[in-house]
């Protein structure tokens, strides 16, 4: 035999082999439910109307990550493919049906144009990170069950990584940007105004990226995580301050948490930071995560300090939609937990009977149902530290240069101080939060009233809190302009009694404290944990030094047994989680029930199946 014709059959060898790989990787990903795969799709019954599902997935609250037009347009670095060809379900990012009225650009779930196709901006909504997804095997057929408000397994990091990668790609490359360019002005493509899209293009890219090479860690987040204080810090007292010396890498990262029931917590946010409870609540904390999803805001200092006076400050300049942010959290408060799917993985009744009175043992104390004696009607919201991993509680915490806002006033309840300078960046971001608030509120023209996210708000709390004060009453036009001074010194006043101590964990308590949930709906929101370092509940109930430390994450194959999702296999390159203190992924503390026998585990699991 010829030298040729091994070489040919070896050619012919390997391209077998890699053929039967590429069939072998698909498969894996087919059967572990990875990115890119279709499923047939049903809907947990959660209380939600398709239309209620759909206005959660495509209701804008004025995210603007950048030009729709260019994102459109920009190409991916490893395919010769538009950037979002595959609806972005290599990251994990879950399809949206298109629609001509919501969605008629068929973008993921939770990805919105703020604004029109040709003029809008690209952003982000809260279904992004909190739809879930499980799957399994029925009929040698991949199905899926859609969990609303659950935690989404995508990876956000490399998401933003190659987004960014492919942005300064574009702009590096001539070819590449002419391309681009051309894509961009359509029929109106000239030279001259291609170079004004570079210009423009190549400032968002400066921005984005300095924005991105000063806050995204080594050690990536990975699937189902992110740094959310992290990076919503370093967007508001970085990069809308101005001070660039405040960038922190946001390397501190949790779990997304589960929405249901989130509305009827006393505190939220893992540290338990953010008073909660009320509509003008869940408006403050979801106008700092907005904030952080690439909102456009800058403030900017109308009169410095003086001895007598603090800083006046404008807070209007902003994208926030405020009347989006109200129509999500009252889709939010409607929604229940998913109850578990007993048609498809059954449930032992008997074991869960077992189970219950072993819950109420050892568990009630702190994920019970408990009345709040903060909020009225609200839960309360046990902050407790458990020994569980601290970078998170302790970033939180992290000093920043006050910037312009030095010798602006505290948030409350610090009524009539001023923030000094250095300042905590909770401070920081309360002081802009509640800014907004108020200047959407006092300052809006009076037709913008009545259809403002802040008043349906203060309408509803009004009702619900202070029934003898009727709310609209304080917007007659016909009132005097003494009467609506008063008028807005009361509105005044609730909003910044309400979100006292914004940002700001409850007082300190010897270790690191994270909030302690009502456990309803607890089986659909693998991994576990603040800090996702736990695959499943199993897991979770074995003593800390005999938890995995190393498993894979991001596979939406579901484990009834143990209860979570697949941990040997994952569609993702960073889907390997490993347990390390020094990156925030402590596995260690939560050390309750592990003196029980393996049989009444299995009985609490079972038992926590029902809630």
């Amino acid at each position: 035999m010829s030298g040729n014709g091994s070489h040919g059959m070896l050619r012919s060898a390997l391209a077998l082999s890699v053929f039967m790989s590429v069939l072998t990787l698909a498969e894996a990903r087919a059967q572990q439910g990875g990115t890119g795969t279709t499923a047939a799709v049903t809907y947990a019954a959660q209380g939600w109307s398709p239309a209620d599902r759909n206005t959660f997935y495509t209701t804008s609250q004025g995210s603007r990550m950048m030009p729709y037009a260019w994102f459109k347009a920009l190409r991916r670095l490893d395919v010769d493919q538009p950037f979002a060809a595959d609806k972005l379900q290599r990251y994990g990012y879950l399809p949206n049906d298109p629609s001509s009225v919501s969605n008629p650009e068929g973008l993921p779930v939770g990805f919105v144009i703020d604004g029109t196709a040709a003029s809008g901006y690209l952003g982000m909504t809260c279904a992004a990170c909190h739809t879930g997804q499980l799957e399994y095997r029925q009929d040698g057929v991949t199905r899926a069950l859609r969990l609303d408000g659950a935690p989404a397994n995508v990876d956000f990091q490399e998401f933003l990584t190659d987004l960014l990668a492919a942005s300064r790609a574009t702009l590096a490359q001539p070819d590449r940007f002419d391309a681009f360019a051309r894509e961009v002005l359509g029929g109106g493509y000239t030279g001259a105004k291609a170079t004004q899209v570079k210009e423009e293009f190549g400032k968002w890219v400066a921005q984005f990226g300095e924005f991105m090479d000063k806050s995204l860690p080594a050690s990536p987040w990975g699937p189902g995580r992110l740094d959310a204080f992290g990076m919503i810090f370093n967007r508001v007292v970085a990069r809308d301050l101005g001070v660039v010396a405040n960038f922190k890498t946001a390397d501190a990262p949790v779990s997304y948490p589960f929405l249901w029931n989130a509305s009827r917590q006393d505190r939220t946010q893992w540290n338990g930071g953010v008073p909660n409870g009320l509509y003008i609540h869940a408006l403050g904390r979801n106008t700092g995560e907005v904030f952080g999803v690439f909102a456009d805001f800058a403030p900017r200092r109308l009169l410095p300090p003086t001895p007598l006076k603090p800083a006046v400050i404008d807070y209007k300049r902003n994208s926030v939609k405020f009347d989006g942010l109200q129509t999500l959290e009252e889709k939010i408060a409607a929604l229940r937990p998913p109850p578990w799917p007993r048609d498809l993985f059954g449930l032992d009744e008997s074991l869960a009977a077992r189970g219950k009175p072993l819950f109420e043992a050892h568990c009630s104390s702190c994920h019970a149902v408990q009345a709040s004696v903060d909020v009225p009607g609200a839960w309360r919201t046990p902050v407790l530290p458990v020994g569980t991993d601290p970078k998170m509680v302790l970033n939180s915490t992290r000093m920043s240069d006050a910037g312009l806002l030095d010798g602006a006033l505290m948030p409350p309840p610090a009524i009539g101080a001023r923030i000094g300078n250095p300042a905590k960046a909770g401070d920081l971001l309360a002081n802009t939060v509640v800014g907004t608030l108020l200047a959407e509120a006092v300052l809006s023209p009076p037709g913008q009233m009545a259809r403002s996210g802040v008043f349906r708000a203060l309408r509803k709390d009004f009702a619900e809190n202070l029934p003898g004060e009727h709310f609209d009453t304080l917007l007659d036009p016909k009132l005097s302009v003494a009467a609506k001074r008063e008028a807005m010194i009361k509105i005044r006043a609730f909003i910044t009694a309400r979100l006292s101590n914004m940002f700001n964990p409850p007082p300190a308590v010897a270790g690191a404290a994270y909030e302690s949930r009502v456990l309803n709906g607890i089986w659909a929101t693998a991994p576990y944990l603040h800090n996702g370092s736990v695959p499943n509940l199993w897991e979770l109930l074995k003593p800390a030094k005999e938890r995995r430390t190393t498993f894979m994450v991001g596979s939406r194959v579901f484990d009834p047994k143990n209860v979570g999702y697949d941990a040997d296999q994952s569609p993702f390159r960073n889907g390997r989680f490993v347990a390390e203190p020094a990156n925030g992924n402590g596995n260690g503390g939560h050390e309750y029930g592990t003196k029980l026998t393996e049989d009444e585990r299995w009985a609490i699991i079972e038992y926590l199946k029902t809630l």
